[in-house]
């Protein structure tokens, strides 16, 4: 019985070293060392090759290099699972000719909350809240459903654009609320009202990267963390 206290113990130690600590608790951030896809990380593609190597762990960091055809790379956490949480990631475009990246919540079979900004091409300066229905999939249907009705997209000064340029984005699930931040500055794209969505209550986290058929992606995660709504 003692043995098994303290290998319990030692699961415990070692889930906190690695930054992983309960989504509900305090948080955490993930470093990208060479055990990342150890600790509960899977490869998901939504759109492309399921068998494309798109991504490349590198020191802190963790590349996805896409090719010129449309698809959309996710990396999903299935095990760290919350109610209400924020979720925020670092990137920088190396290199991109269309392109896009995301932050997922809630995420299990039946879907997931995601928020998109686009950092090269035609839809450059511009972001998308969106929900993915699996049973839409099912269904032969297009699985992604834009949050805010009446506008495909909205622009923004905040999204920052060209090579070697980073952004941080958010992204905050609470309740039947969602929030989106970019580079710090909540955004607001329904006017004296705010996003709302009952279908997803919980769920993993994720990140993701999209390329559109106009060319290569390059781009890097290098900083992605979770936590308990605060604000």
């Amino acid at each position: 019985m003692q043995f098994r206290r303290w290998t319990i113990l030692g699961v415990i130690l070692l889930m906190l070293f690695a930054g992983f600590v309960s989504a509900q608790g305090q948080g955490f951030e993930e470093t990208f060392d060479k055990d990342f896809w150890d600790r509960g990380w899977e490869k998901r593609v939504i759109a492309g090759n399921p068998d494309g190597f798109f991504y490349n762990l590198g020191k802190k960091r963790l590349s996805f290099n896409l090719p010129g055809l449309e698809t959309n790379a996710l990396v999903i956490n299935p095990k760290v699972t919350a109610a209400d949480i924020k979720v925020e990631a670092t990137f920088e475009n190396i290199h991109s000719t269309v392109a896009s990246y995301s932050v997922i919540c809630r995420a299990s079979e039946d879907g997931w909350y995601e928020f998109r900004i686009y950092v090269a091409g035609p839809e450059g300066g511009s972001y998308k809240v969106f929900k993915y229905d699996s049973y839409l999939k099912e269904q032969f249907k297009t699985p992604y459903v834009i949050l805010h009705p009446g506008m495909d997209r909205f622009f923004t000064n905040d999204i920052k654009l060209g090579l070697n340029k980073k952004n941080k984005i958010g992204l905050i699930c609470e309740g039947e609320s969602i929030r989106i931040f970019i580079n710090d500055k909540e955004q607001f794209p329904v006017k004296y009202a705010g996003i709302t969505d009952s279908d997803f209550t919980e769920g993993g986290i994720g990140f993701g990267v999209q390329s559109y058929s106009e060319g290569i992606v390059d781009v890097d995660i290098i900083k992605f963390t979770a936590e308990k709504p605060t604000e």
